[in-house]
Order: C-alpha cells, then sequence, then structure tokens
C-alpha cells in the first residue's frame, strides 16, 4: 500500500483540476457505464489521473477518509511475517510486525518517528528518519490534489504489465524523490509502482513492486496483494486482508511507547 493505492504500498495510490482534452461531459458519462475513454479520444496526465482517482472510489470519498488499517502476511529472507498497519490522518502511522525474529513496532506521530523492539526501550529517530516516515506516513493517495503539494505528473507513455497495456506516469514530489505509477489502461488502478532504492549490499538499484487482487471495500477499490522480487531474485507475493476505513484510531496509538 504508500503507499496508498492502497497498500501501495502497502499501503495504498488526487487530481488539480484543469481543462481535459477529453470533455468532462463525456468523461463522466464513461465512468457511469463503467467503461474508459474511447481510444480515438486523446488521454492526457490530468484525464488519466483524474480516471484513476474515479476508479479508486472518487473525490469525495476519498476526501472523507480519517483512518485506515489493514494486515499484510509473507515472507522475507525466507521468514514469514505478519504485519499490521494503521494509518491516520493527516500524517500519523502505526506499523506492528510479528516475525520469527521477534515483534518490532515502528510509528509516526505526526512530528517525530520511533521504533520499538520486543521489550526493548521505545527510540526516537533522527531528524532525517522522522522526516522519511513523514513521507511514508502521508494519508492522502498521493495523486489527490497533486499539483497543490507540488507534485509533477508526466505522462511517460504506455508500458505493459503483466502483459497487459499500462500507462507509465513519472510522480515527482517536492521532495526531490521521484517514482513511477503505472496505471492499468482499462481500469486506471496501480498495478506497479517503481522507485530508486538500495539492494542488499546497499548498491543503488531499482525497486518496484506490483499490486493486484482489486476488492471494493466500503466503497473503495484496494488492493489485496503485493508482490515484489526479493534478493533471491524470486517474485514474492504478499496478501493484503481485514482492510478497514475509519475505525477510531486515537493519538495515542500513534505516540511513542514509554
Amino acid at each position: 500500500m504508500k503507499n496508498h493505492s492502497l497498500i501501495s504500498g502497502i499501503a495504498v495510490g488526487l487530481l488539480a483540476l484543469v481543462p481535459l482534452t477529453a470533455t468532462a461531459d463525456k468523461i463522466a458519462k464513461a465512468e457511469t457505464a463503467g467503461r474508459p475513454v474511447s481510444q480515438s479520444e486523446a488521454l492526457d496526465v490530468d484525464t488519466i489521473v483524474q480516471r484513476h482517482v474515479a476508479a479508486l472510489g472518487g473525490e469525495k470519498l476519498l476526501r472523507a477518509g480519517k483512518s485506515m488499517s489493514f494486515t499484510v502476511t509473507g515472507e522475507k529472507m525466507g521468514k514469514a511475517f505478519t504485519k499490521t498497519v494503521t494509518y491516520a490522518r493527516p500524517n500519523m502511522m502505526r506499523v506492528e510486525i510479528q516475525s520469527a525474529d521477534g515483534a518490532m513496532s515502528k510509528g509516526f506521530d505526526g512530528k517525530v518517528g520511533w521504533t520499538k523492539k520486543g521489550s526493548e526501550a521505545s527510540v526516537a529517530m533522527s531528524a532525517e528518519d522522522s522526516a522519511k516516515m513523514a513521507a511514508h506516513a502521508e494519508f492522502e493517495e498521493p495523486l489527490l490534489d497533486f499539483a497543490k503539494k507540488g507534485t509533477k505528473v508526466k505522462l511517460v507513455g504506455k508500458s505493459e504489465v503483466n502483459s497487459k497495456p499500462a500507462y507509465d506516469l513519472e510522480v515527482s514530489y517536492a521532495s526531490g524523490e521521484s517514482e513511477h505509477h503505472f496505471l492499468d489502461a482499462s481500469s486506471y488502478l496501480l498495478v506497479k509502482r517503481t522507485w530508486a532504492g538500495t539492494d542488499k549490499d546497499g548498491k543503488a538499484a531499482e525497486m518496484s513492486a506490483l499490486f493486484g487482487d482489486y476488492k471494493k471495500v466500503q466503497g473503495r477499490m484496494v488492493n489485496h496483494s503485493v508482490s515484489h522480487e526479493g534478493d533471491d531474485g524470486k517474485l514474492h507475493k504478499n496478501v493484503v486482508s481485514k482492510v478497514s476505513f475509519d475505525k477510531p484510531a486515537p493519538a495515542k496509538l500513534f505516540a511513542m511507547p514509554k
């Protein structure tokens, strides 16, 4: 889910209203009918983003969300894990991980990030790491009001993901980081995300995640699987479950444990 479309990871992911190549009436009618814009109509980046937002559940529903939580199960380095993630507007997050290595939790309370391993005392993150956590804790879908956030989105062109056509959008954030979002050309849902990262040896490498098994949850389309290539070169699929929106999530849930 960002990690937000949904769990875009995970965690899962909408539109500055600007003139569109296809008229608003045509887009609205096409969305109502549940079909993509005709191939004869040119699609610019704003049209694609708008249809992505509509596919996720629409601006109104996405703006109204106050919290979300989900569980991810899978394997990492050959060890099974279960991860429960909770987000709350505007930028609070808590992650609880259970694995063969024991329990671990981390969070961001809106100002400071923290980590806690097992029964050890909690540790506040550095300013740099807290800033990274803040980016991950952003509640909004990444493409919602992207221009107002200082985010730039460029339509690179069409690509293929799982043998299906997808729009390749280069998303450049105000922080200076950038990544590519691949939206299925029929459903307009996020099916792949790539970004610059580091491999197990600390060397620069392109990282990627695949999103699938979309299901509707409380009016929103949510991916229920996240796949990534592990250090062994194999594709690992993590399963997303127990997705819920707008459950009570008090501020103390995200505060650093004492």
